[in-house]
């Protein structure tokens, strides 16, 4: 009999407003590449529904000449959450979200950040940066213009706040300015739990995760974060172990860390809630935490222990980081692209990959490989029976 792997899927999404079909579809397109790339064949079926309580399911069967798997994959979505940041017209997205922002730094979180990864804290720090540039030079070019009418430096103000939110709008969007306000000002509503939206949405993902895992009858069962999808991920998943202890009892579960922004809620002092649930999904016996980092990516925390800065010494679930370097999976053109743009480099663990490496994120989602397998040892897939050498192009 030839092996097969039966695995379920729960995706969370990061912050985008790419809808659930779409970001299945640029799954499905960057599957077909996997496929090519690791040689089997991939088929995905038709997506079940497009909106069933923000949980969009498709079945993908991959398939190659000794080996198949099956795998349900559920896309998650709080897009319509993000859209509510990411639409708000501009000045009053700014107003409303840089408040917020600047309590990270009046409660400490971004000295805690410093601590814990030196590129976080720059990620964090470079609007701010950004913005005192803006201010000094609008103030400057406004006293300067007032002064050549002769009026008073007090009218200096008006056009310089004039100025000064111009210049974040543009060349601010350029620089991901307004996004990257827009994403502060919801991870604070997101520490503190303001947005009413988030609760219910937590709520819900809890019910359809207890549902999920429940019926399953799979071999493994993944659950992927990709930076906030993360947080997501760990308090739908601890809610419904609240609700419900054995849930993850005789179950194979790997949870996929990938550029998690846990550590941007976690450390902040007003996020207990946050702190119980991470200590409660990592009170599971059967879940093995995997968490992959690149230095590339300066929108989470490289080079840093994942519970560490949480003072979480010992967990009864497995703890696997792994760091690498997407220069080793991407074409010359596509890593050079990649790094133009923080934002494109911190979707890449998402994306398809060019080159065989083992933390292809596909490869989990669709090959022959147990997820925990490959977390464990990444050379598995190295002088494997199941994956055929690579074809010369």
């Amino acid at each position: 009999m030839l092996p097969h792997i039966n695995r379920l899927v729960l995706n969370f999404p990061g912050f985008e407003t790419t809808d659930a079909v779409h970001q299945i579809e640029r799954l499905s397109a960057g599957g077909q590449k996997t496929a090519k790339l690791w040689g089997f064949e991939l088929e995905a079926g038709k997506i079940a529904s497009k909106s069933q309580n923000y949980r969009t399911t498709i079945e993908f069967v991959s398939s190659a000449e000794n080996w198949s798997a099956r795998s349900k994959f559920v896309q998650f979505s709080w897009d319509d959450i993000i859209a509510k940041y990411e639409d708000m017209p501009y000045p009053q997205s700014f107003f409303a979200n840089f408040p917020k922002y600047l309590l990270f730094f009046m409660d400490g979180s971004v000295r805690k950040y410093a601590k814990a990864s030196k590129r976080y804290w720059g990620f964090t720090i470079y609007p701010m940066l950004m913005m005192i540039f803006f201010g000094i030079f609008s103030w400057f070019a406004s006293h300067y213009t007032v002064g050549q009418f002769g009026l008073h430096w007090v009218m200096t103000a008006i056009p310089a706040l004039v100025l000064f939110l111009i210049l974040c709008r543009f060349p601010g969007d350029k620089a991901y300015l307004n996004l990257s306000i827009n994403d502060w000002g919801f991870a604070r509503d997101l520490v503190t739990l303001a947005n009413p939206d988030i609760v219910k949405r937590n709520a819900l993902f809890a019910d359809h995760i207890i549902k999920e895992i429940t019926s399953s009858k799979h071999d493994e069962i993944i659950i992927v974060g990709h930076s906030f999808g993360s947080v997501w991920a760990v308090s739908a998943l601890a809610i419904a172990l609240e609700k419900k202890p054995n849930l993850l009892k005789g179950k194979r579960v790997t949870f996929l860390a990938l550029g998690s922004s846990l550590l941007k809620v976690a450390l902040v002092k007003k996020a207990k809630y946050f702190d119980k649930f991470v200590k409660l999904v990592l009170a599971e016996p059967n879940l093995v935490w995997h968490e992959i980092q690149t230095k590339t990516d300066f929108i989470s925390f490289y080079k840093t222990e994942p519970f560490e800065p949480m003072k979480i010494v010992e967990t009864v679930s497995e703890v696997i980081v792994s760091r690498v370097n997407f220069k080793h999976a991407l074409s010359a053109e596509r890593h050079a692209k990649m790094k133009k743009s923080m934002y494109l480099a911190h979707r890449q663990y998402i994306l398809y990959a060019d080159k065989r490496v083992h933390h292809d994120f596909q490869l989990r989602l669709f090959g022959p490989f147990f997820a925990d397998e490959l977390a464990r040892d990444p050379y598995l897939i190295e002088n494997n029976t199941l994956i055929p050498e690579p074809t010369e192009t």
